[in-house]
């Protein structure tokens, strides 16, 4: 098969991923509502799309199914709130950094709870991504940044155990329906704290609300929907690192559009960040366990 079309759907994907937190500098609403309606209208496009096919899978769908998709969608909703939350607490560039971290985060989890051997490389690349991490984290520290570093690195744990749970449903359950019911859940989620929060939902101008709506149709419909699309036709570590374009991207457009420059640190933790993840997610399919079979 032809991969240029793939491939040229991805960079398309990570582009439509890229504008996600500047589409949120420009709302004026608080994080939790942002979260709630973006999930909102994820969770309608995706069950649009899905169509009657959705409809069918609905009546087969297994009860452990329905638990695993309810926990992955609390952990989706954990998120997106502390993600953007975090926006406006440190610069774009040094929240998406954090949460690309997720990648990471998943391999740890592998090795401690699935026992899973890493190699020479993979173990490389963490401690590398680690290093980073902590050069990011003491320079925003002195710059009063460290609350919305730490509010994006605990987004990108809470969206590593999103991926985790997914893993277990994901082959029994179609994209569009998956993507339709977690986000349903982290909806209605949301939709809860919204109110226990006293937050306004509904007195917001026509700007806001199509940012609402682009943020489902760019970043989560074209951007992780193409994403889960992917799998199909190439292996997971390069989907894995084809996001690490993200970073790039929102960097770009955030120098671009808000004057944010990066500092020094920011660029030396961010190019050690970005080559740790990459070491690491390009030989994620070596990691074996512990009867040295081969997971992929």
């Amino acid at each position: 098969m032809n991969r240029a079309p793939v491939y040229s759907l991805l960079a398309f994907s990570v582009l439509c991923m890229a504008t996600s937190s500047i589409i949120i500098r420009f709302s004026s609403a608080s994080p939790m509502v942002i979260a709630f309606y973006r999930v909102t209208f994820t969770a309608l496009l995706a069950a649009v799309l899905g169509n009657f096919a959705m409809i069918r899978e609905l009546k087969n769908i297994q009860k452990k199914d329905y638990l695993f998709i309810g926990g992955a969608g609390i952990f989706l909703a954990l998120h997106f709130s502390f993600w953007i939350t975090s926006l406006g607490y440190t610069s774009i560039s040094s929240s998406v950094l954090f949460t690309n971290l997720q990648v990471i985060f998943v391999l740890i989890f592998s090795i401690l709870f699935l026992h899973e051997k890493i190699n020479a490389w993979i173990g490389g690349g963490i401690f590398t991504a680690l290093i980073g991490c902590t050069l990011i984290a003491k320079g925003d520290l002195v710059n009063g940044k460290l609350l919305g570093d730490m509010l994006a690195l605990a987004s990108g744990l809470f969206v590593a155990i999103y991926f985790i749970i997914g893993r277990q449903v994901r082959s029994r359950v179609g994209t569009w329906t998956y993507t339709s019911l977690v986000s349903l859940t982290a909806a209605i989620i949301l939709l809860l704290a919204s109110i226990l929060m006293g937050l306004n939902l509904t007195e917001y101008p026509s700007r806001d609300w199509l940012l609402f709506f682009l943020l489902a149709l760019g970043p989560g419909i074209a951007g992780h929907g193409i994403l889960n699309w992917a799998l199909k036709y190439v292996k997971a570590p390069v989907v894995a690192i084809s996001i690490l374009g993200e970073s790039v991207g929102a960097s770009i457009m955030a120098w671009l559009i808000f004057n944010e420059y990066l500092q020094w640190y920011q660029i030396i933790g961010g190019i050690l960040i970005l080559c740790g993840i990459y070491l690491a997610a390009a030989n994620e399919n070596k990691i074996t366990s512990e009867n040295n079979k081969l997971v992929v």
